[in-house]
């Protein structure tokens, strides 16, 4: 659906490793499955958490550890798992072993048609955040891509297209550049004006943002 047949949009910029982005877009994808209004279009943006991750990725502990100290890290863990479980998302910590390099799977997201988008982002969400899989992986993306009934010789373009990577980092430098420091961040605009959510938002909280735009 393009956002010139769609009264509402909402712009959700996220980075794939992000917990909270993880529950921020399942909460979306929930709430736009109990809305009765107009018609919504979901454009995805990426966001870089960590733009200095090199292509092959770092150790997840030992990258939190310098920023955080290792004190926080089962803290940090526990919450985002807890906030999770409420809203019936899951997180296994333990598997996780490395924080990859996300241009690659932000590019894949975006090479998506529309109507698939929101899917393959869940997909990659499940692998990673209850798997443990490495989404800087091509093998991965590739298979996540289809999982959800997308044209596997599409996937390999986008993998192995340097261009599209570049793409996603000037993207995410801009967003950077307009003052976004945290993510999820929904920019949700309709009839009525428009409006803005971070974090990761309950559902209510988005059906809520959706009735203000939409009047």
């Amino acid at each position: 659906m393009s956002s010139e047949n769609s009264a509402i949009v909402i712009d959700l910029v996220h980075d794939v490793i992000c917990p909270w982005c993880r529950i921020g877009h399942h909460n979306l994808r929930v709430a736009l499955g109990q809305w009765k209004g107009a018609a919504v279009t979901v454009n995805l943006h990426p966001f870089l958490l960590d733009p200095s991750v090199p292509p092959e990725g770092v150790d997840l502990r030992a990258r939190l550890t310098e920023r955080y100290g290792a004190a926080q890290l089962e803290t940090m863990f526990a919450r985002v798992t807890q906030a999770g479980a409420g809203y019936g998302v899951k997180f296994d910590f333990q598997k996780i072993r490395r924080t990859p390099d996300t241009t690659i799977s932000h590019a894949l997201v975006l090479a998506a048609p529309q109507g698939k988008q929101s899917d393959l982002l869940d997909a990659i969400h499940r692998v990673y955040f209850e798997e443990g899989a490495d989404i800087g992986a091509a093998a991965v993306l590739q298979t996540a891509w289809q999982e959800v009934g997308l044209e596997t010789a599409l996937a390999a373009d986008v993998l192995a297209d340097v261009r599209a990577r570049e793409a996603v980092r000037k993207a995410a430098q801009s967003a950077s550049a307009q003052g976004l420091t945290g993510v999820p961040y929904f920019a949700i605009r309709g009839p009525r004006g428009q409006t803005a959510l971070q974090g990761g938002q309950a559902p209510d909280s988005i059906l809520a943002a959706l009735q203000k735009v939409a009047g």
